[in-house]
């Protein structure tokens, strides 16, 4: 039998409307812009990274090691999967 919460584990981080990130556990949230001061953290391995908009509505990833800049909202959930990042929570800087 499967439960509902392994089913929500398994999730996978995705774009839709162009604008919400769903996260692995069924959250929903737009990606702040820069100007607003907010920032979706995830953890990747040993790196924490503050995901925020740039330049309209190119994603752009900090992190303590390195930075990284996406041309859509589905470049960036494709890394997010493919590091297996884990959602951290929103930074109100």
């Amino acid at each position: 039998m499967i439960k509902l919460t392994d089913l929500i584990k398994e999730g996978k981080w995705r774009m839709s409307g162009g604008k919400y990130l769903t996260m692995p556990d069924g959250e929903l949230s737009t990606i702040p812009k820069k100007s607003e001061g907010d920032a979706i953290i995830v953890n990747i391995g040993r790196d924490t990274f503050y995901i925020y908009l740039i330049q309209g509505n190119k994603p752009y990833a900090i992190g303590n090691k390195y930075d990284k800049e996406f041309k859509n909202g589905n470049d960036l959930a494709n890394w997010l999967n493919k590091e297996k990042a884990k959602y951290l929570g929103i930074d109100d800087r």
